[in-house]
């Protein structure tokens, strides 16, 4: 792959990562049309148009499972019928074009592109947008104490799911192939940003990652234990002589953890409790629903902040058993696949992790891109008929191009041999 291609690759996975991100701050979308929306919009067309542009000049395709998407247009369907029974169709039908959008365009890349090219351009993309935003974000954080982002205005928590898969990605590179400037320093700038978000779900969820990480590949260089020995002193100088781990913690000293662990819980309580025989307790009030009225002093309403109970609101028990199946089966089949496991499985958990308090793992947000293009790379036609592509390719040194021929008239491995034989 040129590095044109590879550059045009990683701003069509830019152009999917800023349509998907927040532009504004605690502000939730209602189902009308105002700049931003317009604009967001724009972005995400032009990915499609990229993505298809990209797809449309290159010969080589690599086969790809269409599974999780179809359960996925399955789930806004169901989705889609809740809202239009509870009276709140056109958000939920506008969303539902969004994330038609999303998907066409995650697919048009993977067949485009090999699976860890996909996949590193996402991250690369994440990095980037994190970056900057941290970055502009700085001067708010003196004031407030938490670090979000300045362009684009993301609340802290957004801002570590950014920066978090990235660094997870980076620390498997660096244990595969060791320490490297290009892997370390990247991956020292993203810490900060997580450690500064003071997100604790992420903080978790990264070290967890990690973890997985390391029981996956294992440690594959010395440079590895030397930066682990490096890095102790200057851990135990920041959790003895600064306020830096504690303030992970204590979320920079706030001491409304609890209110806010009540107000999630409040609002969790009101779905949960639904009666089995409500028509929303099977196929939910549509992907538009964001919040639920709660009885809470000075609050009324309580914004859903856990994919898990927005499934169950926003396309019913249904939904949930559907998108519950699909991870299940991820997670499974990652832990199955000797070739993708070293990467997939810790990006599969820092984000699982995340979707216990945090929204989007379905809808026009980040956790769905990269739920579906994590699924789709897991698919088993993706896994084989993928890797026999591009063991051909490798064989034939790129002479042998894969384009709509059916995968029976691929020739084989020894047709393959025995043909480069003859040429040289």
């Amino acid at each position: 792959m040129t590095v044109a291609r590879l550059a045009a690759v990683w701003f069509v996975q830019l152009l999917l990562v800023l349509s998907v991100v927040p532009w504004r701050s605690d502000e939730i979308f209602d189902g009308g049309l105002d700049p931003t929306v317009v604009g967001k919009a724009a972005v995400a067309v032009a990915g499609l148009l990229g993505a298809a542009a990209i797809a449309g000049t290159s010969n080589l395709r690599y086969p790809i499972g269409l599974g999780p998407a179809a359960l996925a247009v399955v789930v806004v369907l169901v989705s889609t019928l809740g809202a239009i029974v509870a009276g709140s169709a056109m958000p939920t039908i506008v969303l539902a074009i969004r994330v038609a959008i999303l998907v066409a365009t995650v697919l048009l890349i993977l067949c485009t592109v090999p699976w860890d090219v996909g996949v590193g351009t996402l991250l690369a993309a994440m990095a980037t947008v994190a970056l900057v935003a941290g970055v502009t974000g700085i001067p708010d954080a003196l004031y407030e104490g938490r670090l979000g982002g300045g362009i684009p205005q993301l609340h802290p928590n957004p801002l570590a799911e950014l920066a978090g898969a990235p660094l997870v990605g980076l620390t498997v590179l660096m244990l595969r192939h060791g320490v490297r400037v290009w892997s370390a320093f990247p991956s020292a700038v993203l810490l900060a940003i997580v450690i500064g978000t003071g997100s604790r779900t992420a903080f978790l969820a990264v070290a967890v990652a990690i973890l997985v990480g390391v029981a996956v590949n294992g440690i594959g260089d010395r440079s590895i234990v030397y930066l682990l020995l490096a890095s102790a002193p200057v851990l135990y100088a920041m959790a003895v002589l600064t306020d830096a781990l504690r303030a992970v913690a204590t979320r920079a000293g706030s001491t409304d953890t609890t209110s806010t662990l009540e107000a999630r819980f409040d609002a969790w309580r009101v779905v949960l409790g639904w009666s089995w025989t409500a028509w929303e307790k099977w196929i939910g009030l549509g992907l538009a629903t964001k919040t639920v009225p709660v009885d809470r002093r000075w609050l009324d309403e309580q914004v859903l902040d856990s994919s898990w109970v927005s499934i169950l609101a926003q396309s019913g028990f249904l939904g949930m058993l559907l998108v519950g199946s699909l991870v299940t089966w991820c997670v499974i089949t990652a832990c199955a696949s000797t070739r993708r496991r070293w990467l997939v499985l810790p990006l599969l958990v820092v984000m699982l992790i995340r979707t216990v308090t945090e929204s989007g793992l379905v809808g026009g947000a980040l956790p769905f891109v990269q739920f579906m293009l994590l699924a789709t790379v897991l698919t088993g036609r993706s896994r084989h008929l993928g890797a026999a592509v591009k063991r051909r390719q490798l064989a034939t040194g790129g002479r042998f191009r894969s384009t709509s021929r059916p995968y029976s008239e691929i020739p084989s491995d020894r047709a393959v041999g025995e043909r480069s034989v003859g040429e040289r």
